[in-house]
């Protein structure tokens, strides 16, 4: 949920973080947290092994076991955590881009609406179907994705119940935590439109976009829907 632009914002913030900890040695738990993410990252969930996390972060894997007391309890780390930031990092980027408006109008809105075939947006969301996935077999991980989507409701919620209040004159006309499920769940059924876009039949982009300004134009502003051509 942001615009491909508004990337510059947390482009600019991780320059800024990555400037900060220069000079900072990273702990033993940060150096296994990244060494198990990069192996997800390039073995996949499936082909992480302890062993190699270890080894990688310079670390026993006893040590690994104390900190998350099984492989498990590793992945429900580095997933849960793969899982919020791939989130909250869209919806920085997407608060950063309307509060510096005015006023937001319906195109502002759907400036920070995912669209279907934007491919910039693809590997993450298959990333996040295999995390949510892997969550049926691993109750740490379901646990810790609870927790992590109870966070992003909320700031979604209240980041929906503001742009309304701006656009409509302090009025709230829809359930922005309503909403807030909507735009979670059609972004999540993008990937069945990846299956259909390799036998040429997905949805195009312009489509999507003019079915959800008919959507938001009548719910949010109350202006009657015409029939999309």
């Amino acid at each position: 949920m942001a615009p491909e632009s508004a990337g510059n914002a947390s482009g600019a913030r991780s320059d800024s973080v990555s400037n900060v900890a220069h000079n900072h040695t990273p702990s033993s738990r940060e150096r296994i947290i990244s060494a198990a993410r990069a192996e997800v990252e390039g073995k996949g969930i499936l082909g992480l092994r302890v062993q190699d996390v270890a080894q990688q972060a310079k670390v026993s894997v006893p040590l690994i076991y104390k900190y998350y007391v099984d492989r498990d309890g590793l992945l429900a780390e580095v997933l849960g955590e793969m899982f919020e930031e791939f989130v909250l990092e869209q919806l920085d980027a997407s608060e950063a881009y309307i509060n510096a408006l005015e006023q937001p109008t319906i195109d502002d809105v759907m400036a920070i609406l995912a669209l279907p075939q934007q491919d910039f947006r693809r590997p993450r969301r298959w990333t996040r179907m295999q995390i949510l996935a892997a969550s049926m077999e691993i109750p740490a991980l379901r646990e810790r994705l609870g927790l992590v989507q109870a966070v992003i409701q909320e700031r979604m919620t209240a980041f929906l119940d503001d742009i309304q209040r701006r656009m409509t004159g302090g009025r709230i006309p829809v359930d922005s935590s309503a909403l807030a499920m909507l735009v979670q769940s059609y972004s999540f059924g993008f990937v069945l439109n990846d299956l259909l876009v390799e036998s040429g039949q997905g949805i195009k982009d312009d489509d999507f976009a003019a079915l959800m300004r008919a959507f938001l134009q009548a719910a949010i502003l109350g202006n009657q829907v015409t029939s999309v051509e």
